[in-house]
């Protein structure tokens, strides 16, 4: 049965339907589509500035002396990359039994394909943003099920200068149940509910609006946690220095040297977050300390060297207020550790947990390309109506064997924008 243009273009309409209304994480975080065509040799890098910050001088009778000069301005910069496509593919028999768009609506095997790639792709997205956060607030082991453990999340958002705007919560199932009355349902209108298919944005937290999935990931701590320390004093660094991100994700991020693990085996985790003896969180906007200990979060996996020490990334940077203009303007901490300062990690060795997240749409920047079109077989790319973004079919044949098949791809890839727009929630 030959596959019209036609036929072609309806089926694959349909699927980009069916995906991008089961897609629930459309409406989490911001996306953005860059021009131009990505194949299988040529991903995407792009570098994001990150704006300046100012210490605020006050004087009494006139105005500060600037003898001495300005304050220096340091740009930052952040990058994201495109390198990611994700893909179903099925049999050529399934899909010329699509005729016309009520066959297509009916079509088991593509809602199922569509489906597939929608909770694979969500799952993904909820991997990237659960392990973003520096900031973990509750008993890992614990779900939430009153006001007052979601509160706790924006609360800290709040204390890190997040806007109001734009919060999204992102919970379990079992969440929703232990939540009870405390869910308020969404009126009908509410553009969460005409927009997301399958379940999405069902309820509401304090107005802040609330996704129930079983995508949350997990998330498995090292197997050192207990006896580990800093190894070596004085290692907070200049904003100057930390301000350009090397690689994608590591904006105000540093290298720490550690000691304590297990000599050859013990491992450090990323995505795991710990504090520091005497280092002291500090609001570079209030200019004074949180009286909090400054929670840290692991970019990396790291294992101990022979002797049980180990160099891990973290964020944030250790940049100590009052050490320069610029560092007091963008300062994240009071003071540096001492040598030998005990690290407190969040949770127990080796142990699983499943963070609920908070966060503010502007956490994470979805990345997105229309990927080529193929120079045989039958193709076609649609472009989705609610994300930008676009998915491309292409259905080809293999002369040796007389097999035929179709795939749909689309080319995506989540990252981290900004680490202080999103935190970790668990019960109290």
């Amino acid at each position: 049965m030959t596959v019209t243009v036609t036929q072609s273009a309806l089926v694959t309409n349909t699927f980009a339907s069916l995906f991008q209304n089961n897609l629930t994480a459309a409406d989490l975080f911001n996306w953005h589509k860059h021009d131009g065509e990505m194949d299988d040799l040529n991903g995407l890098t792009v570098i994001e500035q990150v704006d300046p910050s100012y210490v605020v001088t006050e004087t009494t009778s006139g105005v500060k002396d600037l003898t001495a000069g300005v304050q220096d301005t340091v740009f930052g910069s952040e990058r994201y990359t495109l390198n990611k496509t994700f893909g179903v593919s099925m049999g050529y028999g399934d899909f010329v039994a699509i005729r016309d768009l009520n066959d297509a609506r009916k079509s088991r095997a593509l809602k199922r394909a569509a489906m597939r790639l929608a909770e694979h792709i969500d799952k993904y997205i909820l991997q990237t943003a659960s392990t973003a956060s520096n900031n973990w607030c509750g008993t890992p082991a614990n779900g939430i099920d009153s006001y007052g453990d979601i509160m706790q999340g924006y609360t800290r958002l709040k204390e890190m200068g997040v806007e109001d705007g734009d919060f999204r919560g992102v919970l379990t199932y079992q969440d929703k149940e232990d939540l009870g009355e405390a869910v308020i349902a969404l009126a009908a209108p509410d553009s969460m509910v005409t927009n997301t298919y399958r379940q999405g944005f069902s309820g509401k937290v304090g107005d802040i609006p609330l996704l129930f999935t079983q995508q949350l990931p997990t998330f498995t701590n090292g197997n050192d946690v207990t006896g580990v320390t800093v190894t070596g004093a004085n290692q907070d660094v200049d904003y100057v220095d930390v301000a350009a991100s090397a690689a994608n994700g590591q904006y105000l991020s540093q290298t720490l040297n550690i000691a304590g693990l297990t000599a050859t085996t013990g491992t450090v985790k990323a995505g795991s977050v710990f504090t520091i003896a005497n280092v002291y969180e500090w609001d570079n906007r209030a200019q004074q300390s949180t009286q909090r200990l400054l929670q840290f979060t692991v970019l990396a996996d790291a294992t101990a060297d022979g002797s049980g020490d180990a160099t891990v990334r973290v964020f944030p940077a250790m940049v100590v207020q009052g050490s320069s203009d610029v560092n007091t303007a963008h300062a994240t901490c009071d003071a540096a550790p001492a040598d030998t300062a005990a690290i407190t990690f969040v949770g127990a060795a080796s142990t699983t947990y499943k963070p609920r997240l908070l966060a503010n749409k502007d956490a994470l920047q979805i990345v997105t390309k229309d990927l080529i079109k193929p120079m045989s077989g039958t193709s076609e790319r649609v472009n989705l109506t609610k994300i930008p973004a676009s998915v491309r079919m292409w259905m080809d044949s293999t002369f040796a064997t007389g097999e035929h098949r179709v795939r749909f791809d689309i080319a995506l890839t989540a990252n981290v924008a900004d680490r202080r727009r999103i935190v970790r929630i668990n019960g109290a």
